[in-house]
């Protein structure tokens, strides 16, 4: 077994042993990063958003193509607002405020950060941004040309990276939270690649780079917080070569990277983290499904606002034992399929339990993503038992259908190396992310769980050995949708 395998298993529930740890609340973490002292470039309200469709937004149809003269720094804040900010503010009975922001995060600790590099954006200067969703800002960081790029090329570039501060997420659910951190990484760079289309910003997902340089360029402390993601937009590929990091513009970037008094995450998250940074380019593309009778997915259909969606996302508990339009159920499944993805989307295997109250078959089914089609695995009703191992949330149980996310992780390892871990992850929360969106655009509720018992549900979804449910999200009626 590898570190990682390792990891993996020392981080799993089983009944009567759940890793985690008592939160400390005089050790909180702070849920939004500040830099302090640096030059900040304030947005102002956003602009009318893109009225570009969910389903243009996936295809990248006409109408999502860059305006002519725009206002690139003002693009930019509305893909960053979209991406991972603020969505609605709640004041609560104690007087506190919670921002509900634009993607899920487990526990609502919200550990990922985004970045962006610029180089000949007018209206900005060159160097190295931090989104600041709090102050809808962007923080310069580094000043300089940041690309190589040849002294006659004046056109703009632009490169996203997201990042994780693990102890956001380790503060309450110790070293599992590396799982959780890979999977809310993978929901925001689900939201950056729709966001950066409607925007015509173009953007492409990598998830192969070398951490030290990266982390390097964004001046973090990589004890504390580190790259797992970025986006080529604007201008920019796999192979714009970045040029030597610019001047700082604050004396101690890295210190930024604390998040409490005291911030260190366990030694097994930090070890797996570590483990994982080995650089190997691994197309790992879509495979045939199983054997068996397929049934086609109609083309789906999402006419709905991809900037309205994203918008009004919410994580939803309080389903309703109600029947779900099946037509509404299929569109979701074969928006999942129309998703392109990375070269490592084959990483992960979608399925899904479906209830009596779907329209569709009871049972459990694989997604086909390649063929566009789904086929009964095993009949039955299994949502009850699903609840179960989901640490016993006896709510889900009324869902209209739980897509499961799974991977091989011992075969991704072996092939790949221990990055592919990260791939499996990243992608079980993207592919989560745009379920939570097709969700949303049907008026369905919907719900992420990352926390099960992880034997138990190998069990239940019949995995082969080295097989792991990575992500579930549970789909149906709610009371007031």
């Amino acid at each position: 077994m590898t570190i990682i395998l390792d990891y993996h298993e020392q981080t799993s529930h089983s009944r009567g042993r759940i890793t985690g740890r008592p939160p400390n609340q005089d050790n909180r973490p702070m849920p939004f990063k500040r830099y302090a002292g640096v030059p900040t470039l304030t947005a102002g309200a956003d602009a009318d958003l893109p009225d570009v469709s969910l389903n243009q937004a996936m295809l990248g149809a006409e109408g999502t193509a860059l305006p002519d003269r725009a206002d690139l720094p003002g693009l930019l804040a509305s893909a960053c607002s979209l991406t991972a900010g603020i969505s609605q503010a709640r004041k609560l009975p104690s007087g506190a405020v919670f921002h509900f922001r634009t993607v899920p995060s487990a526990g609502a600790l919200f550990p990922a950060e985004l970045y962006l590099a610029v180089q000949n954006v007018i209206g900005m200067d060159d160097g190295v941004y931090h989104y600041c969703p709090i102050l809808h800002a962007m923080s310069q960081l580094r000043a300089g040309p940041v690309f190589v790029q040849a002294e006659s090329d004046r056109a703009p570039m632009v490169r996203f990276l997201l990042t994780s501060v693990f102890f956001r997420s380790a503060w309450k659910y110790g070293a599992r939270a590396y799982r959780y951190c890979l999977l809310d990484t993978g929901h925001m760079a689900q939201n950056l690649l729709l966001a950066a289309a409607i925007h015509g910003l173009g953007g492409s997902l990598d998830y192969d780079f070398d951490d030290a340089a990266m982390n390097a360029m964004l001046g973090l402390d990589p004890s504390l917080e580190g790259c797992l993601a970025v986006v080529h937009a604007l201008g920019c590929d796999q192979t714009t070569a970045w040029a030597p990091p610019p001047r700082a513009t604050a004396d101690d970037l890295p210190g930024f990277s604390r998040c409490a008094p005291r911030p260190e995450s366990p030694p097994e998250l930090l070890d797996a983290h570590r483990a994982t940074a080995s650089f190997a380019r691994c197309p790992t593309g879509r495979r045939p499904g199983p054997p068996g009778e397929f049934v086609p997915l109609a083309d789906p259909e999402f006419p709905a606002s991809t900037a309205a969606t994203i918008l009004a996302r919410r994580s939803r508990r309080d389903f309703v034992s109600r029947p779900a339009p099946a037509r509404d159920l299929t569109d979701l499944l074969g928006l999942l399929c129309l998703d392109q993805g990375p070269d490592c989307t084959g990483a992960v295997h979608a399925g899904f339990l479906a209830d009596r109250t779907s329209g569709l078959t009871p049972g459990r089914h694989a997604l086909l993503r390649a063929h566009h089609a789904t086929t009964l695995l095993a009949p039955g009703s299994l949502l009850t038992k699903a609840a179960r191992v989901c640490l016993d949330q006896g709510w889900l149980d009324t869902a209209a259908l739980h897509l499961t996310f799974t991977a091989d992780l011992a075969g991704l390892v072996r092939r790949c190396g221990p990055r592919a871990y990260r791939y499996a992850h990243l992608e079980a929360g993207r592919l989560g992310q745009l379920a939570y969106l097709a969700a949303t655009a049907k008026r369905l509720g919907a719900c992420g769980i990352g926390a099960f018992f992880d034997q138990e549900a190998a069990t239940l979804l019949a995995l082969p050995q080295g097989h792991a449910l990575l992500y579930l999200v549970a789909v149906g009626c709610v009371r007031n949708p």
